[in-house]
């Protein structure tokens, strides 16, 4: 049961962590306007949304225009949320070619996009996490 629901997890990884690209030069009312629920966390430069099973949002903003898009998906463990980073970093190796790695983190440049790939732990909890960042 533990593999298929990794499984389903690693999926979404896929379709959301891509479906964001575009959400890069949203506005603040097109982001709020364009997501089910209200933000978990809000301040004048990122918004978080709180998803269910731990998961993290955080779209962050200059001016306001979204320049990032950052994903947290939370596991049990470490060894868990390492697999997944690596999963995802081979994932995308395979579609952009090597990463340059620096403490573990894994950064792809690809247009006027910067994306990286990393484990996260903040407040007692493992995360796999994706960003993207552009103009």
């Amino acid at each position: 049961m533990k593999r298929y629901v990794s499984f389903f997890v690693l999926i979404l990884n896929c379709y959301f962590s891509i479906g964001q690209i575009d959400k890069l030069g949203f506005t603040r009312s097109e982001i709020i306007n364009s997501t089910d629920g209200d933000p978990c966390k809000s301040s004048y430069d990122a918004i978080w949304y709180c998803g269910q099973n731990g998961s993290r949002i955080n779209y962050g903003f200059e001016g306001n225009t979204v320049t990032s898009v950052l994903y947290m998906w939370e596991f049990s463990s470490k060894y868990e949320a390492d697999a997944d980073v690596r999963n995802e970093i081979s994932k995308y190796t395979a579609e952009f070619g090597r990463p340059e790695m620096k403490n573990g983190q894994a950064f792809w440049f690809v247009g006027d996009n910067l994306i990286m790939i990393s484990y996260g732990y903040t407040n007692g909890k493992h995360y796999s996490t994706w960003r993207i960042s552009g103009k």
